[in-house]
């Protein structure tokens, strides 16, 4: 009798054990920025455009097509090692870790720090402090608010942006390029084009080789984009927002 008791609670706990493993295993490993979902297709991404690294040309945009967010960190840098390096190329980056941010904080905060300034990330931000704010659950929430970045997305249509994704940007004509005394660079100032709202939102990039940057002197990463976290308008009750790939 107790050797029948006994080998049943070892067949449970055996039971027990394997639903855990399975459990581990199937657990999304981009929980831990590794591998993607297995139901993903690869990223695709293209970058088009050129805009000066020094000074202001006037008329000059670019934009950065791609067929869906990256879903880990890992996927998020080997994006930044495509489009990076380009200004109008961060400025889509910053949408895409926004927009992981709102899907997992833990993997977005990652790709925000890596893709900003040390003033425009981390817990204490005043960035990540309004994200949290414009993810959360109330009325007021705005889960579509990087999709209103996305070329054919409006108001009307449930900000359903067209497919493949676009991120369009021009320089900011208005207010020219300046220069950073702190970065010891140049400050690219470009407007993301949005019908989320009345006009253009401006974002202003630098590339540094400060040490205590992410940028390591080659990359582009965000100084400032505050508009992008105002709340655009509300979207047609009509045409509910359908998420994004």
């Amino acid at each position: 009798m107790k050797r029948n008791v006994l080998n049943q609670f070892n067949g449970w706990m055996l039971a027990v054990a394997s639903v855990m493993l399975l459990s581990l295993g199937a657990c999304d490993k981009n929980e831990q920025g590794g591998e993607k979902p297995k139901n993903l297709p690869d990223i695709d991404v293209k970058i088009e455009g050129t805009i000066d690294h020094q000074k202001l040309v006037e008329g000059q945009k670019g934009s950065v097509t791609f067929n869906r967010f990256p879903a880990t960190v890992q996927e998020f840098k080997e994006v930044r090692e495509k489009i990076g390096k380009e200004p109008h190329g961060a400025v889509a980056l910053q949408i895409m870790a926004y927009e992981m941010f709102r899907r997992n904080q833990r993997i977005g905060m990652e790709c925000i720090n890596l893709n900003s300034t040390n003033t425009n990330s981390g817990e204490k931000s005043s960035a990540v402090r309004q994200l949290k704010l414009l993810f959360n659950n109330d009325n007021s929430s705005r889960p579509y608010q990087m999709a209103a970045y996305l070329k054919g997305a409006t108001f009307e249509n449930g900000y359903s942006p067209t497919k493949p994704y676009t991120v369009e940007v021009i320089v900011d004509e208005g207010r020219g390029y300046g220069y950073s005394n702190d970065y010891q660079a140049p400050i690219v100032k470009l407007l993301v084009l949005t019908k989320g709202k009345e006009r253009p939102d401006p974002v202003a990039l630098v590339k540094t080789k400060d040490p205590k940057e992410s940028s390591e002197g080659k990359y582009f990463i965000v100084s400032e984009c505050s508009s992008i976290y105002v709340r655009v308008r509300a979207i047609a009750f009509d045409h509910p927002f359908k998420g994004l790939d």
